[in-house]
């Protein structure tokens, strides 16, 4: 990690950044750049480099096998009329990119500003014809997450995350029967692997939704898998970061069902469709818990913490229509109520 601020530390210097290879191709002769830094949750390393006329992204990642995944996804989305931004260079020795710089709109901010009820059904709307386009791709053997599947250990990887680091490290809560906790997790967990697999972006929240122009871009995809469809939905409709008003919930629930159908020729009754966006709902908030505590407590970034009431709140909701956890529901009802 210290080479890793070391190496910031010399890029927001902006001293000799023309030097940088990737850098070198876009901005030959123009040594008088301003650079910034971009913050998240992320451990890479993200700058805005500009000449004053034309503004891309630089990205560095330390982890290798994350960089690659990026870098090959990317391909692949590009490849299929996906929106994501375009990489104009980059170095995998270095593990380090420059990318089509978006901009700051992202659904959540544009969504913050807006009062209109319509208007944020429309920008929904044109996501969700995003997602099911993303979910019609043909996953051949040679795509990049073919062999990549959501399966039972990443989904008790993700509640395991949830009970380490939000149950007992930021609720310090001493769990009593564990086996019947453990219990429900399985039953949760084998619930979905029946489930046919699709594109699975795995963290399509608002904060990773850019709007450029009239279309929404994907980022942040490197995690993507072969996974259940509706993850991606309740990542989306039960955002930690955006609480829309049930009503509209609702209504972009069926608009996903309806073009689904339309686009995909997917059909599936539509209460079991339901049962299964609750159950994701319930599998995704707990990893967005287990993430906002692990990022407030461990790497202190502590402006995510106050978006951990909402993902209490959806628990709280959902765990009524779930009765194998039960015992989680008694204790998140009493974290509700203090």
């Amino acid at each position: 990690m210290g080479n890793h601020i070391t190496f910031l530390a010399e890029m927001l210097k902006g001293k000799n950044i023309c030097q940088e290879p990737i850098l070198k191709k876009i901005f030959v002769n123009k040594p008088k750049l301003k650079i910034c830094s971009l913050t998240g949750g992320s451990d890479r390393i993200f700058l805005r480099v500009s000449d004053g006329k034309e503004s891309y992204i630089f990205m560095y990642d330390e982890n290798k096998e994350n960089f690659l995944s990026f870098i090959s996804i990317n391909q692949f989305l590009q490849e299929n009329f996906i929106p994501v931004p375009r990489i104009y260079e980059y170095d995998l020795s270095s593990r380090k990119v420059l990318l089509e710089d978006l901009g700051n709109s992202s659904l959540f901010n544009k969504i913050l500003s807006t009062e209109s009820l319509a208007e944020k059904k429309r920008l929904y709307q044109k996501v969700i014809d995003v997602l099911v386009r993303l979910q019609g791709l043909q996953l051949l053997n040679q795509s990049p997450i073919k062999k990549k599947v959501f399966d039972y250990e990443q989904l008790r990887w993700e509640t395991d995350y949830f009970t380490q680091y939000f149950l007992k490290t930021y609720c310090k809560i001493i769990i009593k029967n564990s086996y019947q906790l453990e219990e429900g997790f399985h039953q949760l967990a084998t619930s979905f692997l029946s489930e046919p697999h699709y594109f699975m972006h795995r963290d399509f929240q608002s904060q990773n939704i850019i709007l450029k122009g009239k279309n929404p871009y994907l980022i942040d995809f490197q995690g993507a898998k072969m996974g259940p469809l509706t993850y991606d939905l309740a990542s989306l409709l039960y955002d930690c970061y955006i609480v829309l008003e049930d009503e509209l919930r609702e209504s972009l629930f069926l608009y996903y069902i309806n073009q689904r159908e339309k686009i995909l020729n997917i059909y599936q009754d539509r209460d079991k469709l339901k049962s299964l966006f609750i159950r994701s709902a319930l599998q995704r908030n707990m990893q967005a818990l287990g993430a906002f505590s692990f990022l407030t407590l461990i790497k202190k970034k502590k402006e995510f913490e106050k978006f951990i009431p909402t993902g209490i709140e959806y628990l709280k909701q959902n765990l009524t229509l779930f009765p194998p956890l039960a015992p989680l529901k008694k204790l998140i009802e009493k974290l509700a109520s203090k």
